[in-house]
């Protein structure tokens, strides 16, 4: 296992990778695994800095860093469509829910969105519920309004749920 961290306009990151590709990207608010594993990095946590800083900058749209997702068959489905979402454009649960073969997945899809390893690369911030409502970004609405801003989302007239 690999670890380290990287300071950016939304807070410090913590990055993590199995050897074998990117498998998680935190929020560093006192990130309880930082003690488990000595700082190291790897190409693949090389690779996601280095696209990281450009993506804030917004010099990137897309990533290419390898991912490890790690997962469910369910939630890395989810992933994998989280990960055709272009970016500055947003998709409702639904809309995933739909992609995967019906509404009735809705709140699996939002289950599998909270449970996203890695934040931003994959993009969950980009999904919203219908009637253009959001809530419990796991990095918190500011950080979500912050990447919305980068990828010059509108995000005024969204509706924030507490």
């Amino acid at each position: 296992m690999y670890i380290s961290y990287m300071d950016s306009p939304i807070g410090r990151i913590c990055l993590q990778s199995s050897g074998k590709g990117l498998t998680a990207v935190n929020f560093d608010k006192n990130d309880k695994q930082s003690g488990e594993f000595e700082e190291k990095e790897d190409e693949h946590i090389k690779k996601a800095k280095k696209e990281l800083a450009e993506y804030f900058e917004g010099k990137r749209k897309t990533f290419s860093v390898k991912l490890d997702l790690q997962g469910t068959e369910f939630q890395k489905k989810v992933w994998n469509k989280l990960l055709q979402i272009p970016y500055g454009e947003l998709r409702t649960y639904s809309q995933i829910a739909e992609s995967l073969g019906g509404k009735q997945y809705s709140r699996a899809v939002g289950s599998a969105n909270k449970a996203n390893p890695i934040p931003i690369i994959v993009p969950c911030h980009r999904v919203i519920r219908m009637g253009r409502m959001i809530s419990n970004y796991s990095g918190g609405l500011d950080v979500q309004r912050k990447l919305f801003e980068i990828e010059g989302i509108e995000y005024r007239d969204i509706k924030y749920l507490r």
